[in-house]
């Protein structure tokens, strides 16, 4: 019995697989419809918006003597690695394999709408302002965090 059921979950999970193989097929014009979706949502200041405000984040906790050059270092491996220029085709394809064509098609008229574009104009300042938020809840439970840490980690 055991043997059978077992044989039945792995055909199982092979089918899956294989029908999620071949959903995820992207036609040039499916890509085409994602590029489309990232232009209309300005995901390109958008990204560059995130990264500016985790970099803040970040370098609050580093020592304001080495701040700067942290910055700068950081600014550099962001631009060679995970710069917009470096991350749209992937970020397109992800986009392309999590939505249908027609609903990146209406992503798109979603985003040059009135309301897409008030999203867009906020979205920069939501992001930072939910940065601080989590930011502050964990400094309010820093003490808290740090003894379930210990307690996690004694042996």
């Amino acid at each position: 019995m055991k043997l059978k059921l077992t044989l039945v979950l792995l055909l199982f999970c092979a089918f899956a697989k294989a029908q999620t193989a071949a959903t995820t097929t992207i036609t040039p014009a499916h890509l085409k419809a994602a590029e489309d979706v990232l232009l209309a949502a300005k995901a390109d200041a958008m990204f560059k918006s995130s990264m500016e405000t985790m970099l803040a984040q970040a370098s609050k906790s580093i020592p304001e003597d080495k701040r700067t050059k942290f910055i700068e270092v950081m600014n550099a491996f962001m631009v060679k690695y995970i710069s917009w220029d470096t991350m749209k085709d992937q970020m397109a394809s992800l986009y392309a394999q999590n939505f249908t064509e027609k609903e990146l098609k209406d992503l798109a008229v979603f985003y040059r709408s009135p309301l897409g574009l008030k999203l867009n104009e906020k979205q920069p300042l939501l992001l930072q302002k939910g940065a601080e938020l989590g930011q502050q809840a964990v400094q309010g439970h820093q003490v808290e965090l740090q003894q379930m840490m210990q307690d996690a980690f004694k042996q």
